[in-house]
């Protein structure tokens, strides 16, 4: 009932698919490709309840096919280092590549690592400041997951750090377009598969047209605003803590160890329950 991340069931969001998929239609043919990367980036830079830091410093930016198109890239453009991440991490790293935990292995030169922000485990910031420092310090690579962001408030999402190579994003947490995979990842090289995908024009301009229609009708914060309200209540009720994810909570009883992914949280995703819920 609680487990695996996905976006709440909006009748409005889910009308508002349809619509934009009707007006997709034949639309896969043209190339809007600058036009969707450059709207993403405004959209991520016009939240009011985040703060976002560096992000221009990413200059090259690509669709993906959410953010897990961009994971599969980076493995492969590190092929000869370690794959490090917290353990809670999305689990498609557990299956895709050969990975090991920060908090089993110090992490050493031959490295390269994948965090999320806000975090997967608990959709808050978790060791994000002090494993860039020491990313940074042992020059390993970094790729920050931001697959949540569109559904929080109160994050600041830092990407100054010197170690990170790629910025990822996608709509799957946000809107009901999970299957759909539409992201957007943004780089400081243009040098591997994703950079020829783009330059050749590989694209699925399908999918990107839904997702430009998406975040040219709603702000990244119109998520949090909406189903707050529920969030703290359902909270109260069931006596968890609230994440800065809005459709996330964390419970401390026993009752919700099933919910334990590795890590140190029990993590409910409480998506369909905010969306049924009456109370405000």
């Amino acid at each position: 009932m609680y487990d695996r991340g996905r976006p709440i069931p909006d009748e409005g969001l889910e009308k508002s698919k349809y619509t934009f998929t009707k007006q997709a239609v034949g639309m896969d043919q043209i190339d809007i490709h600058k036009k969707y990367c450059d709207t993403y980036r405004e959209w991520i830079q016009s939240t009011q309840l985040n703060n976002i830091i560096g992000l221009d410093d990413f200059r090259f930016a690509t669709f993906s096919m959410g953010t897990t198109e961009s994971f599969d890239k980076f493995y492969v453009r590190h092929k000869d280092r370690q794959v490090k991440v917290l353990k809670g991490e999305y689990s498609y790293h557990h299956h895709a590549t050969d990975i090991e935990y920060i908090e089993d292995s110090p992490l050493t030169e031959q490295d390269c690592v994948i965090i999320s922000l806000p975090f997967a485990d608990s959709g808050m910031e978790w060791q994000y400041h002090e494993t860039m420092k020491r990313c940074t310090t042992l020059g390993i690579p970094v790729l920050v997951d931001c697959c949540w962001f569109g559904t929080c408030a109160g994050v600041t999402l830092d990407f100054s750090y010197p170690c990170i190579e790629d910025v990822v994003f996608a709509l799957s947490k946000t809107f009901p377009v999970n299957k759909l995979r539409i992201g957007c990842r943004f780089s400081k090289r243009n040098n591997d598969g994703l950079s020829i995908y783009s330059e050749h024009g590989y694209l699925n301009f399908f999918t990107m047209n839904i997702g430009l229609q998406f975040i040219e009708k709603y702000d990244p914060d119109f998520i949090w605003r909406m189903y707050h309200l529920r969030q703290e209540h359902f909270c109260e009720t069931n006596r968890v803590i609230p994440s800065a994810v809005v459709s996330l909570a964390l419970g401390t009883d026993e009752k919700w160890e099933y919910l334990n992914r590795g890590g140190p949280f029990n993590r409910l995703c409480i998506a369909d329950e905010l969306a049924k819920y009456k109370y405000c």
